[in-house]
């Protein structure tokens, strides 16, 4: 089959592990050909499975965005098929999640999105939405008013992460200001209606980057499936998996 190598009936969705080392380097296809010394065309042709790299060509424009094949012997994927299977058609995570953003006045219009694990259970993974939940808004005045007006109804306290109180006056630009650069990387807490997030500002077409998946109170944007990373081994294998399924059976 092009753009998966075989060998002794192992197979390999070389397509899909070459665009989530790009996305994961923030290159684009230009710019990871050009560090691999080959074509554009090459790099989307393989990323699109019409082409059949080498191993050598795959290590190669892998190594160009960071990465190294390993090979590992893991679990049959039975277990997490059934936990997929139970949880299809489940939508109560977004459910409950769509509510809150419906009484975020104004997050709609912003070219926000829920990242990581927060993502992962909302696109299908079998697991719990994580607290504090990722949500990364759009570098730019825009998200900053938008914070300032919701921290201005009193509804909402935030935190720089690394810190172990709540930050007062941030009312303005200026105090929004402060508030990322005391977090680490930027990053804070936000509480707002007993939920909790971890909010970072990111470049606006990173975070505009998503896809849609439906709540009962409206849609919800989620970091695009190649782009989610995970460290425990169990989700690291239910994303592969869900990453394997049509697009139209993920929703969105």
């Amino acid at each position: 089959m092009a753009g998966t190598p075989q060998a002794t009936g192992v197979t390999v969705d070389v397509g899909g592990l070459v665009k989530r080392a790009r996305y994961a380097a923030g290159l684009t296809q230009e710019a990871l050909a050009a560090r691999a010394g080959v074509a554009r065309a090459t790099v989307a042709a393989i990323e699109t499975a019409s082409r059949s790299p080498s191993w050598a060509m795959l290590s190669r424009v892998l190594a160009a965005a960071g990465k190294q094949l390993r090979v590992e012997l893991e679990q049959l994927d039975d277990d997490l098929l059934r936990d997929l299977a139970a949880r299809a058609g489940d939508t109560s995570a977004a459910d409950d999640l769509s509510m809150t953003v419906s009484m975020m006045d104004g997050l709609d219009d912003l070219g926000y999105r829920f990242e990581g694990l927060a993502a992962a259970a909302l696109l299908g993974a079998p697991i719990a939405l994580p607290d504090p939940l990722e949500l990364a808004l759009p570098e730019g005045p825009d998200a900053v008013a938008w914070l300032v007006g919701l921290l201005r109804t009193g509804a909402a306290e935030v935190t720089p992460l690394g810190r172990s109180s709540p930050l007062g006056g941030v009312r303005s630009q200026e105090g929004v200001a402060r508030l990322v650069e005391l977090g680490q990387d930027g990053r804070f807490f936000m509480e707002y209606w007993l939920k909790n997030f971890l909010v970072r500002f990111a470049p606006r077409d990173e975070a505009g980057r998503s896809v849609a998946v439906v709540g009962e109170s409206g849609p919800l944007r989620v970091q695009p499936l190649p782009e989610i990373e995970a460290s425990d081994p169990y989700t690291v294998r239910v994303l592969r998996l869900l990453r394997e399924q049509p697009q139209d059976a993920r929703g969105g």
